[in-house]
């Protein structure tokens, strides 16, 4: 049985332990404790300052390099769409700043980049099939053929599609099966509040560059697969698509969606599209397009390469300045 003078042995035990515990971090254990912690701390204050030292050359060197690529991208895509007609896409979420550098990229490789067509965020929204659906039973016009198969979104968009892009040029035909847009059917779309038409042009584009932006929400994936769809009933119509997108949603937005569905054997896609370098990427992107070739390009996941090939040609005449004379030089 345990009395009284065991509790009073515990106590007193205690008290010790306490007092030799105050002793000793006065004395000089407290010593080697705060000399422990002073060049702990030291150490730390150095390494947080060479991080941020690291930081801010690694910044100074990205800006170097996409301020480079900018500067020479002109002349490397000089001639690459020489006569190419190419719609920009802006899609849900896509920065203006983007579509406009992708436009003037397209526009220093040679191409008429006239047509500018945002996609609303509404063309993705569950209560817009019925609308699409109806707009695609109206305007449907003749040549082209609703898949029985699909659903509203998908009618809509081949619809869309139809409207905006004009067929390849058969070999041998001087024109392609339409040259104009079809205002009429695009105008119903804009006036749904499904597009919004940024830049316009009388002449169809044959080929499309489709800029994606973040797309979030519960039912982001639903929303992602209608997008999919857009870009490909584009890509089908015309003679060739390439959707391209910020490194940052490559893995989980509409470049994910692409890259793993059914379409990835005939969309190409480009992520890093925010930066000089996939800008160019997407040039060469849509070049093989135009040759029945698709890749994937980037940084992010498993891609065909950062670019398609770069042809090996020489400046023509109306680039800087012709081959022959800087060979002279």
């Amino acid at each position: 049985m345990i009395d009284f003078r065991y509790h009073l042995v515990s106590i007193i035990a205690v008290f010790f332990a306490l007092a030799a515990g105050i002793v000793l971090g006065a004395g000089p254990l407290g010593e080697t404790v705060d000399d422990t912690l002073a060049d702990q701390t030291a150490t730390l204050r150095d390494e947080n300052r060479q991080l941020r030292e690291d930081l801010a050359q690694s910044k100074a060197d990205q800006e170097y390099q996409e301020r480079f690529v900018d500067a020479v991208t002109p002349r490397l895509v000089n001639g690459e769409l020489e006569g190419s007609n190419v719609a920009v896409v802006a899609l849900p979420g896509a920065e203006d700043e983007t579509v406009t550098a992708v436009r003037d990229v397209l526009t220093s490789a040679g191409a008429t980049a006239e047509l500018t067509v945002r996609i609303e965020p509404s063309w993705t929204d569950p209560d817009s099939e019925a609308v699409l659906d109806e707009l695609a039973t109206e305007l449907v016009s003749s040549g082209t053929e609703l898949p029985a198969d699909a659903d509203g979104f998908g009618r809509g968009a081949t619809v869309l599609a139809a409207a905006l892009m004009a067929p390849p040029v058969e070999e041998g035909s001087p024109t392609g099966a339409h040259e104009t847009v079809d205002t009429a059917t695009v105008t119903a779309f804009e006036e749904s509040e499904l597009i919004q038409l940024e830049q316009d042009a009388s002449v169809a584009p044959s080929m499309a560059v489709l800029i994606a932006g973040s797309v979030s929400g519960d039912d982001a994936e639903q929303r992602l697969n209608r997008l999919a769809g857009l870009s490909a009933r584009i890509d089908a119509v015309g003679q060739g698509a390439v959707v391209a997108g910020p490194a940052a949603i490559a893995e989980s937005g509409l470049l994910s969606s692409m890259r793993d569905g059914d379409v990835a054997d005939d969309v190409s896609t480009v992520d890093s599209v925010d930066l000089p370098s996939g800008r160019a990427a997407v040039v060469f992107a849509l070049s093989e397009q135009a040759s029945g070739e698709t890749g994937n390009y980037g940084v992010v996941g498993e891609t065909d390469g950062v670019l398609p090939p770069v042809p090996d040609t020489a400046p023509t005449d109306g680039a800087t300045g012709s081959a022959e004379g800087n060979d002279a030089g």
